[in-house]
């Protein structure tokens, strides 16, 4: 009789196009020091480091943080799990998913889902109260938003009127995130309400910003 080796499916959600690269690891995989998951953009790859007493470190980039998460799990919870969830404890998004490939592919669903939800519905609910407060009241929001932001600013694909680099900020309003230059006053408005735009924005590879 020949045994099934045992494997579990992992994926992770890349920081820098939003993507989930995912992969199947098994116990000969993971019989090296490490092991790596590199997403398709190039921008980002998840670790997997072996650790004496069935232990596995993961380093896991995330998409609210400006470094990776690391987490040790033990051979147990890598291999028996059905579904294994790590959020990030800042924003609370999923950030590492773990178990039986159907399971997991559907976390990773309703994890999209999630954040479109997030990015697209929050001008029909939030922002109809009080404008100050309401940018404010969901910081995950902006920490995503800033993030990417951030990103693009550092790959040079943000572009104003500045000669060199500009000074950017954004902001939640009712028609949806605001991107402003402080130094020349070019913005842009992205659309945040739907799951369409959403979804857009967190794929950008560029923001032309105008006056």
């Amino acid at each position: 009789m020949i045994l099934e080796p045992k494997k579990s499916a992992l994926a992770y959600r890349c920081p820098s196009c939003g993507g989930v690269p995912t992969a199947v690891a098994s116990l000969f995989s993971l019989s090296g020091d490490l092991f790596k998951l590199k997403c398709d953009c190039k921008g980002s790859e998840l670790l997997i480091h072996k650790l004496p007493e069935n232990k596995f470190r993961l380093t896991v980039p995330c998409v609210a943080c400006p470094h990776p998460h690391s987490f040790e799990v033990s051979k147990e919870v890598f291999f028996n799990s059905d579904i294994f969830i790590i959020p990030c404890s800042i924003c609370g998004l999923d950030i590492f998913f773990l178990g039986k490939e159907e399971l997991v592919s559907n976390e990773i669903k309703r994890s999209n889902d999630e954040i479109a939800q997030m990015l697209g519905d929050y001008a029909l609910s939030s922002l109809k109260s009080d404008a100050d407060e309401s940018k404010l009241s969901n910081p995950a929001i902006l920490d995503i938003v800033t993030y990417v932001i951030e990103d693009m600013k550092q790959e040079g694909v943000i572009h104003c009127d500045c000669q060199d680099s500009g000074d950017y900020s954004c902001n939640i309003t009712d028609d949806g995130v605001v991107i402003e230059c402080t130094k020349c006053g070019c913005s842009i408005t992205v659309p945040t309400d739907s799951t369409i735009s959403a979804y857009d924005f967190l794929n950008s590879d560029e923001l032309i910003l105008k006056k």
